[in-house]
């Protein structure tokens, strides 16, 4: 139902998490009616996944997924909903040192791929700051050659939302652009850029390039994930000195979040020395 309603329809990949967290929910405590479910029920479940060494993000996740369930089912009278009102989300993990690559050894992770599909991932990644799924629902009419642009787009036919609904722009360096030239061709511009033709496989992804990527980075002797590369891309430019506000931008995040993120690597300004002045 969330997925079809038409003020902010939920995203695929949402709806299955939550999915997947309600069967659990419901597994773990063999309920079989809705009336069955109390918070002190849930308190429990939780408390439970904590004590089998479950990540505090992880559950923070659950209880998100669970919350507006329950809010649904108090609406429609289904569960009482006085105790609800007690609900409480698990706090999130304590946050520390996100990994990336300095722009040296990103250039030479690029330079080694010998595989275009895989080259275009790392591009995309490392050069633009797209998510994992952006990569593979990247269609060629997304990438404006002439004008040196990439235009990040819902893709309301194929079920493709973007994770804030809101298309972007971003701008191609001259490296990627190149690369591109003798890559996309004459390309139809309606097809995806990776593997046109693949259909979703089990992973829920239209096409899965985690395993390549990760014997990839492997030979190159680096640590990174797929989303190490989105922070690399922000990290390398926020240390440039790039505006937090273009870097906001192109990745599709609040300036705000983009600031508390990246913010502390802005290079050093000598406004400073104005206290060194007699």
């Amino acid at each position: 139902m969330a997925q079809q309603r038409t003020k902010k329809p939920m995203r695929v990949r949402t709806a299955k998490t939550i999915k997947y967290v309600l069967l659990k929910f419901l597994k773990d405590n063999r309920i079989e009616s809705a009336r069955e479910i109390d918070y002190q029920t849930i308190k429990r479940w939780l408390a439970r996944l904590k004590e089998a060494g479950k990540r505090p993000d992880t559950l923070n996740k659950y209880a998100m997924s669970l919350r507006p369930f329950v809010a649904y089912m108090v609406g429609k009278k289904l569960i009482a909903g006085t105790e609800f009102e007690q609900f409480e989300i698990p706090e999130r993990g304590a946050t520390g040192r996100k990994n990336w690559l300095q722009l040296e050894v990103v250039n030479r992770v690029i330079a080694d791929s010998k595989d275009p599909d895989l080259t275009l991932v790392l591009f995309c990644g490392f050069h633009t700051g797209l998510r994992k799924s952006e990569i593979i629902a990247a269609k060629v009419n997304w990438f404006d050659l002439n004008a040196g642009l990439l235009h990040v787009q819902n893709d309301l036919a194929s079920g493709f939302v973007l994770k804030d609904r809101e298309n972007r722009v971003i701008p191609l360096t001259h490296v990627f652009k190149g690369f591109l030239a003798g890559s996309l061709g004459q390309r139809d511009g309606t097809s995806y850029v990776l593997r046109p033709d693949q259909e979703p496989g089990a992973s829920g992804y239209r096409y899965d390039f985690k395993r390549a990527l990760y014997s990839h980075f492997k030979r190159c002797g680096v640590e990174c994930s797929i989303h190490d590369m989105r922070r690399s891309f922000a990290s390398n430019l926020g240390s440039r000195g790039i505006s937090i506000y273009k870097v906001a931008r192109w990745l599709g995040d609040g300036v705000s979040v983009v600031e508390k993120s990246y913010g502390y690597l802005a290079p050093a300004d000598r406004d400073i020395d104005a206290l060194s002045l007699a």
